[in-house]
């Protein structure tokens, strides 16, 4: 039987859909504000599209189910046929509802609340994650989403990224010169050692040590962490149960593509 060839092995040049473009642009700017619903000058604005144009690129995507209409408040945000989309993604590289038990297993060895990332656009999204029984823990939810550069997550990813991606990612932080070097600086060490580290960022009190998860074809596909408050950080402890257990997940991943 003849294989379809994939778009990247057509031409490499194919012209993009423009409407297309914009109604992802507007998803992308959607999944970016979470926590807030959007009106329809703002994505207008964002996108670069007169406000007619927005109305019908929204009406297309509410129809679909990747869009809900407030119709209280006229603004707009994330629908739940994203949340179906996510979850096959998730569950095509490995990263679904099977790989929670690897995590509930590396959480009973650190006692400490564990997180599966991967990288979206510029930040990191967490989309897998088991919570220590410890009263005073790290209470992040599946979505939240951090800056890749302040996150551990997102160090081990951008990592074992080659420099054709890595150099425009690292562009897009708008970083003064000295938070450039520092950057590439502290990639540096991640590559070395293996494994990413941060203290107080993105949240005060709060350190984290990621290791990458890998497949076959990527050196990085997504991150594992281990979270805690920082006077419990234990980062010798944590290093041979979160390489061990990122292992295992790597292994799924790998036998999912």
């Amino acid at each position: 039987m003849k294989r379809e060839a994939s778009l990247n092995e057509e031409e490499p040049t194919v012209r993009q859909v423009a409407s297309v473009s914009r109604a992802l642009q507007m998803l992308e700017l959607l999944v970016a504000h979470p926590e807030h619903e959007l009106g329809v000058s703002e994505m207008a604005r964002e996108i670069g599209v007169v406000k007619s144009s927005a109305h019908q690129l929204l009406a297309t995507l509410v129809a679909h189910g990747f869009v809900e209409s407030n119709t209280a408040t006229g603004r707009y945000r994330l629908g739940l046929r994203l949340m179906e989309a996510g979850a096959v993604a998730a569950k095509h590289f490995g990263f679904g509802p099977a790989v929670v038990p690897l995590l509930e297993a590396l959480v009973a060895q650190v006692h400490e609340t564990c997180s599966l990332g991967v990288l979206v656009g510029s930040s990191v999204s967490l989309v897998q994650r088991v919570e220590a029984e410890s009263v005073l823990r790290v209470d992040l939810k599946v979505g939240t989403r951090f800056p890749a550069h302040h996150s551990a997550i997102g160090r081990v990813i951008m990592a074992g990224m080659p420099p054709d991606r890595l150099t425009p990612m690292v562009d897009s932080f708008e970083l003064s010169r000295s938070e450039r070097q520092a950057l590439l600086k502290e990639l540096d060490v991640v590559r070395r050692e293996g494994c990413s580290i941060v203290r107080d960022i993105p949240v005060e009190g709060i350190s984290a040590m990621a290791v990458p998860v890998r497949t076959s074809a990527e050196p990085a596909i997504a991150g594992l962490v281990v979270a805690a408050p920082s006077f419990r950080f234990n980062p010798k402890a944590w290093r041979g149960p979160l390489f061990s257990a990122a292992a295992a997940i790597s292994a799924r991943g790998d036998r999912r593509l």
